[in-house]
C-alpha cells in the first residue's frame, strides 16, 4: 500500500494538533487499510490505531467545525427570538381577551344609555302638566256637580264640588295598550 504524504491524526471527539508523518520518521507507522473517502487507518508503534487524513480533509473538517459553531450560534439566537415571539403572542392574546371583555362591557353600557334615552323621549312626548274638567249630577236632587283635576306627568289630583257636597280624589294615569 502507498504511504500518505502528510496526514493528520484524529482522536475520538476533538481535532488533535496536526502531526505530519513521513516515511523516513523514526516512529513506526503501518497503514492497516485505505478508506474510500481518502483517509487511512494506521497503526502507530504497533499498539495505537488512529485515523489519518489528508490536509484537504483537515481543512474541510475545520471549515465544517467553524460552520457548525456558526449554526449553533444562529440556532441559539433563533431560540431566543422564538421565546420572545411566544411571550409577545401571549401578551397580545391577553390584550385581545381584555379588549373583547371591554367591548362587551361598553356594549352593555351603550344599550343601557340607549334605553335610558328612549325613556326620556317617551316622557318628553307626554305632557307634564294637564287639566281635567267635567260636569255631572249626583243623588236624587240632580243638582249640577263640577269635577276638576290637575295632572303632573302621570299623577292626577281631582276635586269634586257640588252645592252640598265636596270631595277630592288622587290617582295615577296609566296606559293599558
Amino acid at each position: 500500500m502507498p504511504r500518505p504524504p502528510v496526514v493528520a491524526l484524529f482522536g475520538l471527539w476533538c481535532l488533535l494538533p496536526m502531526v505530519p508523518i513521513h516515511a523516513q520518521d523514526t516512529i513506526p507507522v503501518r497503514v492497516l487499510r485505505a478508506n474510500p473517502n481518502g483517509s487511512f487507518v494506521v497503526e502507530i508503534r504497533g499498539r495505537d490505531t488512529m485515523l489519518a487524513i489528508t490536509d484537504e480533509m483537515k481543512r474541510r473538517a475545520l471549515a465544517l467545525n467553524e460552520q457548525l459553531a456558526g449554526l449553533r450560534r444562529e440556532l441559539a439566537l433563533k431560540d431566543t427570538l422564538l421565546a420572545t415571539y411566544r411571550e409577545a403572542q401571549a401578551w397580545s392574546d391577553s390584550t385581545i381577551t381584555r379588549a373583547k371583555e371591554y367591548i362587551v362591557e361598553l356594549d352593555s353600557l351603550y344599550r343601557g344609555y340607549r334605553d335610558l334615552a328612549e325613556g326620556y323621549r317617551r316622557l318628553r312626548g307626554e305632557p307634564w302638566l294637564t287639566f281635567d274638567g267635567g260636569l255631572g249630577a249626583t243623588g236624587p236632587d240632580h243638582k249640577p256637580a263640577i269635577l276638576m283635576g290637575l295632572g303632573i306627568r302621570r299623577l292626577r289630583v281631582w276635586g269634586f264640588l257640588q252645592e252640598a257636597n265636596a270631595g277630592g280624589f288622587v290617582g295615577v294615569h296609566l296606559r293599558l295598550f
